[in-house]
């Protein structure tokens, strides 16, 4: 009797297939990542599941969840936390912290953005990383989640004085010799304690006014202390529910044992609406000035600590030839010493530095952006005379062809180049345009984008 054999990179599965519970929506070969790209559902949940099949021994596996925040309570990077301080199967305090110690993992984090939650984990051995995809599966779907838990991790009250109390056992407390604390309103303390990070979340607040990217999801110090319990606690019913989770793997490890875990897993749960739209922001119809203040030390010189930056929306980050195009103009725009914009702004001697010279995203929105650090307020215009003056004679006069040949060949490196973390960098690919309804397997296929560019 004969056998039949297969490579890894052959397509095992077709659409409308059903593998443990999860039906084949599309399964195509992705040569430029060297692996066979499968999308499925599960048909009970509804839950969403992409396997990017290769050859390569390290496996990812992840579970992401749309959490678009409402104010600037911090509340999806408070729950970040709190899920992982315990759950049903594991209720120890950070059980991460603990397999970490016996653990082969090449990658171990959770990450919130602006509109999202990351879970991902990834390994070189195969029980491992199912050991950790345990924990992680456990952590989201089945946490705790204890009002201990939410005050430790997002905001309680905390004597000033080491040994000091709340005036119940007999000291003599009073409202002073209290502070709020917690491990996500400290770490955001620190954040907007950066002028620059505190900058970038001006712009992205006063660029995007009517969406969800107005809202600080890290936590604004000032509005975290009002967020309370029953809301941290609804909101992670409504979002952290298989119906709302999108599970991404990679590697050699098959897309049926994935199913089969993932199934297993799921039992009790049932298909629901999570309503996780996203709305544009509406172009507006002329610019508009935003001026922000960071703190400085009582004894500090304020002298030249102004930041200054232009800011515009350039299009759909799910749009891959925009998207490449931004780049590519970013790249001959100031993607050297000598390219024109970095060196007009450097010659103008307006600032210490350039800052932020590029393209960019804050969301589904497409940015770019030129500012200088190390200004005084009143050279604001003369700035912008600089940058709009310089981007007008580059109009009048043409790109030297040499200059877009090499931001081309740049381009096609960055994109296509396999990097040490190319199991993450594969995750945040697909992420970036799968939430929004696009195709998530777009920048997947960025060779193909580039040589559409060039002809355009």
């Amino acid at each position: 009797m004969g056998t039949t054999t297969h490579s890894t990179l052959d397509i095992q599965y077709q659409p409308g297939d059903v593998v443990h519970g999860f039906r084949v929506a599309d399964a195509s070969p992705t040569p430029e990542v060297r692996a066979v790209a499968y999308r499925l559902e599960h048909e009970r949940t509804g839950a969403q599941l992409i396997h990017l099949h290769s050859d390569d021994p390290e496996n990812l596996f992840s579970i992401s969840f749309p959490t678009p925040p409402a104010d600037d309570t911090g509340l999806p990077h408070i729950l970040e936390h709190a899920v992982l301080d315990g759950s049903q199967r594991f209720p120890i305090r950070e059980p991460f912290f603990e397999m970490v110690k016996l653990s082969m993992a090449t990658f171990i984090n959770a990450m919130t953005y602006p509109d999202r939650t990351v879970y991902p984990v990834s390994s070189n051995v195969k029980k491992d990383l199912f050991n950790l995809a345990e924990v992680y599966f456990d952590a989201v779907f089945h946490p705790l989640l204890t009002e201990h838990t939410f005050r430790r991790e997002g905001h309680h009250l905390a004597p000033t004085v080491p040994g000091g109390d709340d005036g119940k056992n007999g000291g003599a407390a009073t409202d002073e010799e209290f502070k709020v604390t917690g491990v996500v309103y400290n770490e955001m303390k620190g954040a907007f304690s950066d002028p620059e990070s505190r900058f970038d979340r001006a712009v992205s607040r006063e660029l995007l006014p009517d969406t969800i990217y107005a809202h600080e999801s890290g936590g604004d110090p000032a509005a975290i202390p009002s967020l309370t319990y029953e809301r941290f606690s609804a909101f992670h019913s409504t979002y952290y529910h298989p119906s709302n989770a999108y599970f991404v793997a990679y590697g050699n490890v098959a897309v049926a044992e994935y199913c089969a875990f993932i199934d297993e897993r799921l039992t009790g749960f049932d298909q629901r609406s999570v309503d996780v739209s996203i709305a544009r922001q509406k172009r507006w119809d002329a610019p508009r000035t935003m001026e922000e203040s960071y703190p400085v030390a009582a004894d500090e010189p304020t002298a030249e600590k102004t930041y200054l930056s232009l800011v515009w929306l350039t299009g759909d980050v799910t749009d891959p030839v925009d998207t490449a195009l931004m780049h590519i103009l970013s790249l001959v725009l100031g993607g050297n010493e000598a390219a024109p914009l970095r060196k007009a702004l450097v010659d103008s001697q307006l600032g210490q530095d350039v800052t932020s010279l590029g393209s960019s995203a804050i969301g589904r929105e497409g940015t770019f952006g030129v500012g200088l650090k190390g200004c005084e307020p009143e050279r604001g215009q003369q700035f912008v005379n600089v940058v709009l003056d310089t981007l007008r004679s580059i109009v009048d006069e043409g790109i030297d062809d040499d200059l877009v040949e090499t931001a081309f060949s740049q381009a096609s490196f960055s994109y296509l180049e396999v990097q040490p973390a190319f199991p993450r960098t594969m995750l945040f690919r697909i992420m970036s345009t799968w939430i929004y309804d696009a195709d998530p397997f777009t920048y997947l296929h960025m060779g193909t984008h580039i040589e559409t560019t060039r002809e355009r």
